[in-house]
């Protein structure tokens, strides 16, 4: 292999960073696919006319996001598979980024919203019948008036977990239950509110309305149960817990 755009002239900035987008360009054009061995620190050393140390940091970053592996006495290698690891960047920009309430309520709805349509494409009649299980069990612990905060979440997260598996997308799973988690204190103050002012089944009828919807089979029906989220979560202060 050649390695044309690996070694090409290098332009002004952190030789690390650069290294580690030449490597990510490679990837993208297909001059690298999953599975290759990249070049040496040496040839990349050589070729580049930078010191060792700048190639070993890049390498290590791409290590650590799940990007490449070593392999001990055979060289440095492409994954060849899907790893969590993988989308721990963005999700690192998501925990660091200002809480912008209307920002993260687009994201929460818009993975709702995809994990719902391959739900309906991908759900096996074993899951739904599961899912029909896990909102009745939310539905319980919301209605029952000794049951505390914590265990209504926890019910919640039950639901939401199977939820998110049941598209059969491992990387949008991940990265939906990260929101999940990165949101928490707006489901907290949801169901705090909502046994507040006396309505403790508004959650468990929107979960009974999501898996209504993966039921159906019928893609049409996804954007009314999205407008129908939205107008549920707006209209429970959930700002309130992010003070």
């Amino acid at each position: 292999m050649a390695y044309e755009g690996l070694f090409e002239e290098l332009p002004k900035g952190s030789l690390s960073d650069i290294i580690v987008k030449r490597i990510t360009d490679a990837l993208i054009s297909g001059e690298l696919k999953p599975g290759d061995k990249i070049p040496t620190e040496t040839e990349f050393s050589e070729n580049l006319g930078v010191g060792r140390n700048a190639v070993r940091e890049a390498i290590k970053v791409l290590v650590a996001f799940g990007v490449l592996e070593i392999r001990r006495a055979k060289g440095t290698y492409v994954v060849d598979d899907y790893s969590d690891k993988l989308l721990d960047p963005l999700i690192y920009g998501l925990i660091l980024s200002e809480r912008n309430m209307d920002e993260l309520l687009d994201v929460k709805l818009g993975l709702a919203v995809a994990t719902t349509y391959l739900a309906q494409k991908h759900a096996t009649e074993e899951c739904l019948i599961k899912l029909h299980e896990l909102c009745d069990e939310f539905r319980a612990v919301m209605l029952d008036p000794n049951s505390t905060e914590e265990q209504c979440y926890e019910a919640a997260v039950a639901f939401n977990v199977y939820m998110s598996e049941g598209g059969g997308n491992r990387m949008l799973s991940h990265l939906d239950l990260t929101v999940h988690k990165i949101t928490e204190f707006t489901c907290h103050a949801a169901i705090r509110k909502s046994r507040e002012i006396g309505e403790p089944w508004m959650l468990p009828d929107t979960y009974q309305r999501q898996v209504e919807v993966i039921e159906s089979r019928d893609p049409m029906r996804v954007g009314p149960l999205a407008d129908e989220l939205m107008d549920v979560w707006r209209n429970l202060p959930v700002e309130e817990a992010g003070e």
